[in-house]
């Protein structure tokens, strides 16, 4: 029956083309295409139902619901390639209402993915976390909705929680714990959060994973797999094939809670020496592959301004001490948090009343050798050093080819525009942003392709760090402030007295070389608004928006 009906789904898409509603928007060239349109739809409707009976028989689908995502993905994609290619048919950048017909298309379609993530739960829901994190690149149409998945998640019945308490306990939670509350107060994109309470009267988070998690992990892998590839063919530039099946084995073990436990417990011994950050303590006794249990910690998400500011902290404060742990992790103990998202990321008042980051959430995590530590503190260091020698020489130890690429990526800003302080920024250089905000997209996926694959880790946690400073209005430079953690990592890397006496030469000539950048643009915010006031608006924009040289 539910092939049946997604061909239903499908004729009904093509039935909806000829009424008012799209027709009061189209031109007459784009009216007269209506047939042929009608006739795609068809043929695709057709095509995927053979697609979803080759795909049933070689995925080996254990149930009707394992199908039903199938097809309740396949047709999303379907009627969000349609929706792009119809309505945009005939049209270019210049027509006129082209931008918010645009906009239009990018909400509905996002809506439609919250809805099937939201439907289909697990791996759907951790992808889709992942991409609303991208708002440097992605829509904000697309970013501002997806967030919603940070933790209005899947929720399960009663019933599936107690059955797992019985197949791994063989206990009701009532009976494991003195109260257990079945209303979840989170629910994440692999499990449900409950609160509950030990014997001894220990407030606790549970973690339940879902019951048929497991189980439907390799279908579901490979549903998104099969549509990323089919996405691969519609559209050229979208290619995330090579990703998935490189993080596959990251995000199996990601499925068994006692790793996740183990990871908690190394996070917090190699950031031991850093006062502001905290990880709950996890309880072993009522630990396992699919339940853990952690301390109860009251808090808040660390985008929650409201809350930071009614506790009276800065959020410059908050940004800094975020940066320096995960700086910490990059670029010093090498085992990488490459999930922390708002959601798993919390603020709260410590004993002494300064704000303590929390972080929840270990299952994902990635290991960076030394080497490549190295080599990427010291390839930071040449981006405010300007040395490209350097950056071309640390890049290829990277496994990267093209060093400007790769800063682009990591400072999440361009690298190549007028620098001469005494000038505003020329048509050429807006120009080029431009066009580098067009092109990103494929950059980024050409040069993470020729990373080693514990990088590709690095990058997701740049990115979700640099989406959280974003929320907060960027109140500190982010790239300057990870560059001098980069820098002061190199002596930690190159005990030893020589050693020490030459990064502190080294250093001296980082610190004047960000001096010298910061004065450069101080200099040329002065000099735009004084003798440029035509383009002043505009480039002051830019420069807000974190493209000014490092």
């Amino acid at each position: 029956m539910l092939p049946l009906r997604f061909v239903r789904q499908s004729r009904h898409i093509g039935e909806r083309i000829g009424t008012k509603t799209f027709h009061s928007t189209i031109s007459n060239e784009k009216r007269a295409t209506t047939n042929n349109f009608r006739k795609y739809v068809f043929r695709l409707a057709y095509t995927s139902l053979g697609i979803a009976v080759t795909y049933d028989a070689f995925n080996e689908f254990q149930t009707i619901g394992s199908a039903n995502r199938f097809l309740r993905s396949l047709t999303i994609a379907v009627k969000n390639s349609f929706d792009y290619s119809y309505n945009l048919y005939g049209l270019s950048e210049e027509s006129q209402g082209y931008d918010e017909l645009l906009k239009e298309i990018h909400l509905r379609c996002a809506n439609r993915i919250l809805e099937g993530c939201m439907k289909n739960g697990g791996l759907y829901i951790k992808i889709g976390q992942g991409v609303s994190a991208i708002n440097h690149i992605l829509p904000k149409e697309y970013t501002n909705t997806l967030k919603k998945l940070e933790n209005q998640c899947l929720e399960r019945k009663p019933d599936e929680v107690k059955k797992l308490f019985l197949e791994d306990f063989g206990q009701l939670p009532e009976e494991v714990f003195s109260e257990f509350d079945y209303r979840p107060v989170a629910a994440a994109s692999l499990a449900q959060v409950f609160k509950a309470k030990t014997k001894d009267g220990q407030s606790v988070a549970v973690k339940v994973q879902y019951i048929d998690l497991k189980k439907r992990f390799s279908g579901d892998f490979g549903t998104i797999l099969f549509l990323c590839t089919l996405a691969k063919k519609v559209h050229k530039n979208f290619d995330f094939t090579w990703t998935l099946r490189e993080l596959r084995t990251d995000l199996q073990q990601e499925l068994d809670f006692v790793n996740e436990g183990k990871n908690a417990e190394r996070c917090s011994n190699d950031l031991r020496h850093l006062d502001y950050i905290y990880v709950p303590k996890v309880l072993w006794q009522y630990t396992n592959s699919r339940i853990l249990t952690a301390e109860w910690i009251d808090g808040y998400k660390i985008t929650d301004i409201e809350s930071i500011r009614n506790d009276k902290f800065f959020i410059k404060e908050i940004d800094q001490k975020l940066f320096n742990i995960f700086a910490e992790q990059i670029f010093n103990s090498g085992f990488v948090h490459a999930d922390p998202h708002p959601g798993n990321v919390f603020v709260r008042k410590n004993a002494k009343g300064k704000p303590e980051i929390v972080l929840l959430d270990h299952g994902l995590y990635e290991h960076i050798p030394q080497k490549l530590r190295r080599s990427l503190c010291q390839f930071w260091e040449a981006i405010v050093l300007k040395d490209r020698n350097k950056m071309q020489k640390y890049a290829h130890e990277l496994n990267v080819e093209d060093y400007e690429k790769l800063a682009e990526i990591l400072l999440q800003r361009p690298m190549e525009f007028n620098k001469d302080a005494s000038k505003a920024l020329t048509d050429k250089d807006l120009s080029y942003l431009q066009d580098m905000a067009k092109k990103h997209f494929d950059i980024v996926l050409n040069t993470l392709r020729q990373m080693p694959k514990n990088m590709l880790f690095v990058v997701r946690n740049l990115n979700t760090v640099r989406a959280i400073a974003r929320n907060h209005g960027d109140p500190l430079d982010r790239p300057k402030h990870m560059a001098r953690y980069a820098q002061y990592c190199l002596y930690k890397h190159d005990r030893g007295i020589v050693s020490y006496f030459k990064w502190i030469i080294r250093r001296c000539q980082f610190e004047f070389h960000l001096f010298r950048s910061s004065m450069q643009f101080w200099f040329a915010q002065c000099y735009v608004k004084l003798f440029n006031r035509e383009k002043s608006k505009e480039i002051l924009t830019l420069i807000t928006a974190g493209v000014e040289d490092i």
